[in-house]
């Protein structure tokens, strides 16, 4: 019953998400950089993992950029998909640094460092739909519940969204790992 319910949005919101015009997604997701950029999780932290945004997502690439402008250690997914697992590698460039991987997600190419999850001081995560408790709505995966779980305790967990894919909400289950902080525009 719940991963009906899961579905069921889930399909609702990538639609809006491949409608929404670009210049709006591009003004929303500035604007949410420049909230991230001030926030003193950011700001501490040193090691920083971002997703790599697909499909009319929120924008990390500006993000990236920004956070490797400003010297910090910017990690992203690596889907090890006949594992059914996520690790993470760093990025120095993201122009040269990056290969479209499985499910058509950009990931650093085959010669990699894995990095252990508890060298994160802080999460930027992706979700497909966040509730107000800062639950979130995957793609149904479940690579990020999986991949929180190994972080520090304590460590920060942002989520991004447009505001279009904030819901009450969410149907969730025992596995799925809320975020600790959601930024919108």
């Amino acid at each position: 019953m719940v991963e009906k319910l899961k579905k069921n949005l889930r399909d609702k919101i990538l639609s809006k998400l491949k409608i929404q015009k670009e210049e709006e997604r591009h003004s929303r997701s500035l604007a949410i950089k420049r909230r991230l950029l001030l926030l003193p999780s950011f700001r501490r932290a040193n090691v920083i993992m971002f997703y790599v945004s697909k499909d009319g997502e929120v924008d990390t690439m500006p993000m990236i950029e920004a956070a490797l402008e400003r010297g910090k250690v910017v990690l992203v997914p690596v889907i090890k998909a006949r594992k059914n697992k996520m690790v993470v590698s760093e990025i120095m460039d993201p122009d040269k640094d990056l290969v479209r991987g499985p499910y058509g997600i950009y990931q650093p190419k085959a010669h990699f460092e894995v990095f252990h999850p508890r060298s994160i001081d802080l999460a930027v995560v992706p979700g497909v739909a966040f509730d107000e408790k800062g639950n979130r709505l995957g793609r149904g995966k479940g690579y990020y519940d999986k991949f929180l779980t190994r972080l520090r305790p304590g460590v920060p967990t942002v989520g991004l969204a447009f505001k279009f894919q904030v819901v009450r909400k969410l149907p969730t289950l025992s596995h799925d790992k809320p975020v600790t902080k959601l930024l919108t525009a």
